[in-house]
């Protein structure tokens, strides 16, 4: 896979100079664009807000997106999008350089007018001009998009990724705001209802509550650490059907399936597992009619938020003011961990009683109504 490091920083900076010379062009309308954001989940997510807006200034030109295979149902339900280019093995791990050629090839026969690139990467930057796209516009930090035609700096103090995404709209002088979007399909509304009703037998009465508690690993890296402890997900869980009489059901990606499997072992309550049964779109449909969703900093948590679930998701080694849903909404609620020690651990922080706090908060229940912790 592609990284950046000070080599390859330092050939951008001497490839751009003739890119900042002579190659930078005033914007122009677009008609027919490519998105440039082939990974992860939740990077993906946090650009769908960028998407909405350059569609609705821009009514008459298409968008495709280019996407690896793991990142591809973040988007490919999104109403905005044209079609999807698969972008191969380009971005995993073991890519040679003839994913790359493919990739450019592929992308130069769509014939764009315009690319946009949401990630300050002079990888990307290369392929897009590489590709014979004209009009190139995408983030530029360091020699990072050396190869753009109209290079944006993202405000200084600007540390959420979502707004520094939206900084490219803002320089072409939108500064209309959008949150993030996904749309199930109504096939996967359908097998979840048909789930909720023969396998986990909710009653639509009891209050609806989702658990993910894995995460943290995917092709590209893998940060467990940023998973909330097990044994924390546990009493949560269990507390969830004693306080508020919950059905409880787990999922998870099939990586999570012995992290899911833990936390039933330690509920002193019975709870339904879905873990590795849903596609990402099915997950989105069961949020949409759940009540609850709690969850580390991932994928599926942009993807519960953006179906308006009320949220708890919980932070640790990762800073929720950079990767958070992005979202207005007050069925957002955010447990930030704070350790001072290095490496990382969850030892002071988000504790259960901060999360249940937050959980009658989101389920609108009166703090008289909760139990002390168990």
């Amino acid at each position: 896979m592609y990284r950046e490091n000070w080599l390859t920083l330092a050939a951008a900076n001497i490839a751009g100079v003739p890119f900042r010379l002579f190659g930078r062009r005033p914007f122009t309308t677009p008609h027919k664009v490519l998105i440039l954001k082939p990974c992860c989940i939740s990077q993906v997510m946090l650009a769908t807000p960028l998407l909405s807006v350059l569609h609705h200034a821009f009514p008459q030109a298409t968008f495709d997106w280019a996407v690896c295979q793991h990142a591809r149902p973040a988007i490919e339900s999104n109403l905005h999008v044209a079609s999807l280019i698969d972008a191969g093995q380009t971005m995993m791990p073991g890519a040679g350089l003839g994913d790359l050629g493919d990739l450019i090839k592929r992308l130069k026969e769509k014939q764009y007018d315009t690319c946009i690139i949401p990630s300050p990467s002079s990888f990307l930057s290369y392929v897009a001009w590489r590709a014979a796209i004209p009009q190139r516009i995408g983030l530029s930090i360091q020699g990072r998009g050396f190869a753009h035609t109209y290079p944006v700096k993202p405000p200084a103090a600007e540390k959420n990724e979502a707004r520094i995404y939206l900084s490219i709209a803002k320089a072409l002088g939108i500064d209309d705001e959008a949150e993030m979007e996904f749309h199930p399909a109504d096939q996967e509304r359908t097998k979840v209802t048909e789930r909720l009703r023969d396998e986990i037998g909710w009653d639509g009465i009891a209050p609806l509550t989702i658990l993910h508690p894995g995460g943290g690993d995917n092709p590209f890296r893998s940060d467990t650490d940023k998973r909330w402890p097990i044994e924390r997900f546990a009493m949560l869980g269990s507390r969830l059907t004693r306080t508020y009489g919950a059905k409880v059901v787990l999922l998870g990606a099939k990586s999570d399936q012995a992290v899911v499997e833990e936390v039933l072992d330690l509920m002193s309550v019975k709870a339904s597992n879905l873990c590795a049964k849903l596609t990402l779109g099915e997950l989105g449909a069961l949020c949409e009619v759940a009540d609850l969703y709690v969850g580390n900093d991932t994928g599926p948590t942009q993807i519960a938020v953006s179906m308006g679930c009320p949220t708890l998701t919980i932070f640790g080694p990762t800073d929720s003011d950079v990767s958070g849903p992005f979202t207005n909404s007050s069925k957002l609620q955010i447990l930030q961990a704070k350790s001072s020690n290095k490496p990382f651990t969850w030892e002071n922080g988000a504790s259960v009683d901060d999360a249940i706090a937050v959980v009658d908060k989101l389920l609108g229940l009166p703090p008289d109504h909760l139990a002390p912790t168990a």
